[in-house]
């Protein structure tokens, strides 16, 4: 009996021996890049927006996952506005911002703080097609190795860096001794992605706020409007009249 006759090499993407055949004809498929932004985001701002468009603009990301932070380790000597404010003010965003998303998954996890690792793990399992990238500032970059399971998660993870004003790059020498120097220049590499700094912080929003000064030029109209309506920042004083 005669086998029967294969045709893969000549009108598949597989060669005879069943190997992928590349043609100049077929595009290469594209994998989505998602950088993942973790903070308080207490509240979002227009120096978060900014960067995380230049980040989609330099062709970083596809698209930049928001994800607030239920209880950040590294933040101390402020309780942070309910989650539910902080994710809902960021969704006001998105649909002037189509590459954003946002993900409440740190507030649904139960007692204890919010570890990048374990969420970037979870992310992994939920975005299986997509090559993640964590976005975090030089500051934390220089804080790094203090972080849960820091060796595990430069090993594991890409990482997009931004500057704060006022903080120098750690060196290659810095890095490698606290990561080795393969992930040490992996580091220095992400450092160097020439993203713009944020133009102001979220305290100083909220300062803004407490004061009774126009949050125009910190945050979005949407954004303004719900913490007016929400009576988030304010003056204790004035926190309380609003309550009455």
């Amino acid at each position: 009996m005669n086998e029967p006759h294969s045709t893969a090499g000549k009108h598949s993407g597989l060669q005879a021996d069943g190997t992928p055949r590349h043609s100049p004809d077929l595009p290469v498929a594209k994998v989505p890049r998602l950088a993942v932004f973790g903070g308080s985001f207490d509240p979002v701002h227009n120096g978060h927006l900014s960067l995380a468009q230049a980040v989609v603009d330099a062709g970083l990301a596809d698209e930049v996952l928001f994800i607030p932070a239920r209880r950040p380790p590294h933040k101390h000597g402020r309780d942070l506005s309910d989650g539910r404010h902080r994710v809902e003010m960021i969704r006001l965003t998105l649909d002037t911002h189509p590459a954003f998303s946002v993900s409440d998954i740190e507030m649904e996890r139960g007692e204890g703080f919010s570890y990048t690792f374990d969420t970037l793990s979870v992310l992994r399992q939920v975005f299986p097609d997509h090559d993640l990238f964590f976005l975090m500032g030089m500051d934390s970059l220089r804080e790094l190795h203090g972080w849960h399971k820091a060796g595990e998660l430069v090993q594991h993870f890409e990482f997009i860096v931004y500057p704060r004003p006022g903080v120098s790059c750690p060196s290659l020498a810095e890095l490698s001794d606290r990561f080795g120097s393969r992930n040490g220049r992996r580091l220095l590499d992400a450092a160097k992605a020439g993203l713009p700094p944020f133009a102001f912080s979220a305290t100083e929003v909220r300062e803004a706020c407490a004061r009774g000064a126009d949050l125009s030029r910190y945050c979005p109209d949407a954004v303004c409007r719900y913490i007016a309506a929400h009576g988030l920042y304010a003056a204790p004083a004035a926190a309380a009249r609003s309550e009455v």
